[in-house]
């Protein structure tokens, strides 16, 4: 179960010195085809920390073409991690932890980028660690250790001195974003979420984070596990995942997924999944804005897309994405493997 305490930095040995909490949050402006991310990862045994802001509008498939983007490693890691400011010019505050926040940014070298956009939390956030939430710790044989998660999203720990832990919250985003000259107010809803582990970089990850939210009432969220086979990407297994609907939330128990690429970028996708009372629920999504999101971490990228989620009658705009470890996909796609 998830407290207020855990969106503040969790206590562990000085010498854990991989010991890694995160913060991120995606946002959107559907109607312009713009999506947002801003990512924290610090690391307070080691003194350090990572802020990335990055911004897309429309369809980008390289880096260098994306419409802003400020990833600055090895700041001096804040002494709290729900009221700071890092010297990037990114502030944080949680105002009513864990599920409400503020969120601020103005670029120190220009004109580039500013926001200043609220979070608020739509529901009691979802642990993935806890078996009251996710019903798949009861089915699985206990989540076995699978490397391409991350240690950061679930794996189990056998060390005391590691408690390692995760959360997914979906939420309404509101305020405003300046983008190079132009404003465009925010109004939007997304997941965001927060980790906390003994984190090992390793390069072989290979994930999809996927959240479907429509609007106060619902949304789905699930990770999965991916590959690439042969050049397509296939949506292998459900790691954990949840619907959120009218305020509770409903661990899955199972779900399938395919979908549409182009250079590894979701272009659309269609999922079938089943929550823990039975219910189904089908939703199917088409890309409006992508970009591969590589300055939120040099050893992998997120082939990000924001969605445009129809479920019936309801229609959402969230982000998904499909994460790799460069050495994941140099395995399997580099002119030394690929066959």
């Amino acid at each position: 179960m998830i407290t207020s305490k855990d969106s503040e930095f969790h206590p562990v040995k000085r010498d854990n010195w991989r010991w890694t909490e995160t913060t991120p949050l995606s946002f959107s402006v559907p109607q312009a085809g713009i999506l947002g991310n801003l990512y924290i990862a610090a690391r307070p045994n080691l003194g350090v920390a990572l802020s990335s802001v990055g911004i897309v509008q429309g369809f980008r498939f390289h880096p260098h073409e994306v419409d802003f983007s400020d990833a600055q490693m090895h700041l001096p890691c804040p002494d709290n991690f729900t009221h700071y400011e890092l010297e990037s010019g990114l502030k944080v505050h949680f105002t009513k932890p864990p599920r409400e926040s503020h969120f601020q940014y103005e670029y120190k070298l220009g004109g580039g980028c500013s926001f200043d956009l609220k979070f608020r939390g739509l529901h009691d956030p979802f642990d993935a660690g806890d078996p009251d939430q996710n019903p798949l710790l009861k089915t699985d044989g206990g989540h076995q250790f699978d490397e391409r998660l991350g240690t950061q999203w679930g794996n189990p720990s056998a060390d005391p001195d590691d408690p390692s832990g995760h959360f997914e919250l979906m939420g309404h985003i509101t305020g405003h974003l300046n983008l190079r000259g132009v404003r465009y107010e925010v109004d939007c809803y997304d997941c965001v979420d927060h980790s906390w582990s003994r984190r090992t970089e390793t390069s072989k990850r290979a994930v999809s984070w996927i959240s479907a939210v429509f609007d106060e009432d619902y949304g789905i969220h699930m990770a999965m596990l991916i590959d690439v086979q042969d050049g397509k990407t296939i949506y292998e297994s459900l790691r954990n995942g949840y619907v959120m609907d009218k305020g509770e939330v409903y661990g899955l128990v199972s779900a399938q997924m395919e979908g549409r690429h182009a250079n590894l970028s979701p272009m659309n996708c269609r999922i079938v999944a089943t929550d823990v009372r039975g219910v189904k629920h089908e939703v199917s999504g088409t890309a409006i804005a992508i970009h591969p999101w590589y300055n939120y971490n040099p050893s992998h990228v997120a082939f990000q897309s924001l969605m445009q989620w129809r479920s019936g009658d309801r229609i959402g705009h969230s982000e998904m994405a499909d994460i790799y470890g460069l050495e994941y996909l140099a395995e399997r796609r580099s002119r030394r493997t690929a066959s």
